[in-house]
């Protein structure tokens, strides 16, 4: 199987609780088409979901908008590439004090897992940020589901 045309969606959410949704679904969407498999689908969801809701908690955006791009494509031999951006116009945040933070947290506390969670689920995870604002962007790669 050849290598197919690459699929792209552009949002502008606004940051309202369970926005996260809308911007999953669309992914999920793509991913479906392009043969992903249902727990590919499911982890970049959650991860895209955590995104969200980190720009939405925490960027501090005076815009109050969430910027999603999204693209997909068949990479050839049944497998499959989506590449997303979560971005905002927030403040920014340090990277390694997020990081430091949730190696001293345990089991017990329910919050502040949303890194941990988005690079546990995906292939690949870059995160630009600075005054300016967050960009998270993160990659998965998918086998042909067999159904």
């Amino acid at each position: 199987m050849n290598a197919t045309a690459e699929r792209q969606m552009e949002l502008t959410l606004p940051m309202v609780p369970d926005i996260e949704i809308a911007a999953a679904r669309a992914a999920s969407n793509l991913a479906r088409e392009l043969g992903m498999t249902s727990e590919s689908i499911d982890e970049m969801a959650h991860a895209m979901i955590e995104a969200c809701i980190n720009a939405r908690e925490h960027s501090g955006s005076e815009d109050r908008r969430i910027y999603v791009k999204i693209t997909g494509a068949t990479l050839g031999e049944g497998s499959s590439r989506i590449d997303i951006w979560i971005s905002d116009h927030g403040k920014g945040f340090d990277v390694d004090a997020a990081r430091s933070k949730r190696q001293a947290r345990s089991a017990v506390h329910k919050r502040g897992w949303g890194l941990s969670i988005i690079e546990a689920h995906m292939d690949e995870v870059g995160i630009t940020t600075g005054a300016d604002g967050t960009t998270i962007h993160m990659v998965k790669y998918g086998k042909r589901s067999e159904s």
